[in-house]
């Protein structure tokens, strides 16, 4: 059956499924971040453009607004606004085009109906200019200057994991063997886990500032949220990267040892996970003395990796218990939550990088990393971890740390 035509008559449905617009297909973050801008802006369609003197390429698009635009149209690059981004090489905002003095003849408003637009150029770590991620709409909007801050911010963002795509895609096409493969892979991990930091910092401390006002009305505060809460999720994520590269090039895990109580980090961690999941209810259980030896930010690490897989891999009412038990030599760590059992087979790999606890094919994917991480710091902690994993029982993952170590 031959594809729907767009229900725009100005787009060009070419469909060509060129190296740029696979590329930015390939970054899971595309579609988060193309929410939270329409959520954020209040404007029903936002687009990653690809974006040349010659052509205009539609590379990722959230449409709202029945616009007709899908992965792959083009447009006729004169009649865009992103032709102006690309020519002048920054951020723009347009709020009412047919009564803008600069854009009141421009071909965009006339041919297409566009009256509010946001976009910021996006660049490759090289400097060289890829295209334009906007927002836009048929309606005119009241959007202020700050909310270009938020753009260029995940702008950043974007042309970051563009450029490690293609990076990573060239490469592997040169690599003669498996391990060359493997090797390489580890090394951009740490190369990405490092150089995220900087836009991830700068992210949220935008979006810290702009939840400061009182101005905002709750759809854009919620917006807000969501960029905090996913910059928190990538910031774990780089922590594991960068430990799993680490050991994976012969390092030990470092650990700082302090007195600490077990007890009390618990509690941290789960009001703080508790804050992210409010819907869900972590029920904490602690007896016993539970003081030690710990570097207690390595042992906060553990108990958020085993709080989120428990959150990921359950139903949202079931309960998540938690324990901490104090024994004679240590003490024991342990996370159980109801749902489907981990397959056996997985059991014996279960600690390993890249395995998850399922093999379903879901959202809740991820990059595999969270449990080998608690395995090696339970171990540099001269500790161990198990996994019990029951239809009956459900799942419970226990970690045992001597109280010196």
């Amino acid at each position: 059956m031959s594809p729907s035509p767009p229900s725009n008559p100005n787009i060009l449905a070419v469909k060509t499924q060129s190296a740029d617009v696979e590329a930015v297909s390939r970054i899971d973050a595309v579609k988060t971040v193309l929410r939270v801008l329409t959520q954020t802006t209040g404007l029903r369609l936002a687009v990653v453009a690809r974006v040349t003197p010659e052509s205009w390429t539609c590379c990722a698009v959230l449409d709202e607004m029945n616009f007709g635009l899908q992965t792959g149209d083009t447009l006729v690059i004169s009649t865009t606004f992103c032709n102006t981004v690309r020519g002048l090489g920054t951020p723009l905002l347009v709020n009412h085009a047919s009564r803008d003095p600069r854009f009141k003849d421009h071909p965009a408003p006339k041919m297409y109906g566009i009256e509010s637009y946001i976009a910021v150029p996006l660049y490759r770590r090289n400097g060289d200019f890829f295209g334009v991620m906007c927002a836009l709409d048929a309606k005119p909007a009241d959007l202020t200057e700050d909310k270009l801050e938020v753009f260029r911010h995940l702008g950043d963002l974007v042309g970051h994991q563009l450029e490690q795509e293609e990076a990573l895609n060239e490469r592997d096409t040169q690599l003669l063997s498996a391990h060359e493969a493997a090797l390489l892979r580890e090394q951009l991990m740490g190369i990405v886990s490092h150089d995220l930091r900087n836009p991830l910092n700068a992210i949220s401390l935008a979006a810290t500032t702009l939840m400061r006002r009182t101005d905002l009305d709750d759809r854009a505060r919620r917006g807000l949220r969501r960029i905090l809460d996913s910059s928190d999720r990538a910031n774990r994520l780089i922590l594991d990267l960068l430990d799993f590269t680490h050991v994976r090039t012969g390092l030990a895990l470092t650990v700082k040892r302090k007195a600490v109580d077990l007890h009390e980090i618990t509690q941290q961690v789960v009001d703080e996970v508790q804050l992210t999941s409010p819907g869900r209810t972590l029920d904490v259980v602690c007896e016993g003395d539970a003081r030690g030896m710990w570097d207690p930010d390595r042992i906060a690490q553990v108990l958020t990796n085993l709080l989120t897989n428990a959150v990921q891999y359950s139903a949202p009412s079931a309960r998540i218990f938690v324990e901490t038990r104090g024994e004679a030599e240590a003490v024991v760590l342990s996370v159980t939550n109801a749902g489907t059992p981990i397959p056996k087979e997985l059991l014996p790999v279960l600690f390993e990088p890249m395995t998850r606890g399922t093999t379903e094919g879901t959202e809740r994917r991820s990059v595999g990393l969270g449990l080998f991480i608690v395995n090696q710091i339970a171990r540099a902690h001269g500790g161990h971890v198990d996994v019990v994993s029951t239809a009956e029982a459900g799942t419970t993952f226990r970690v045992r740390l001597p109280r010196g170590g």
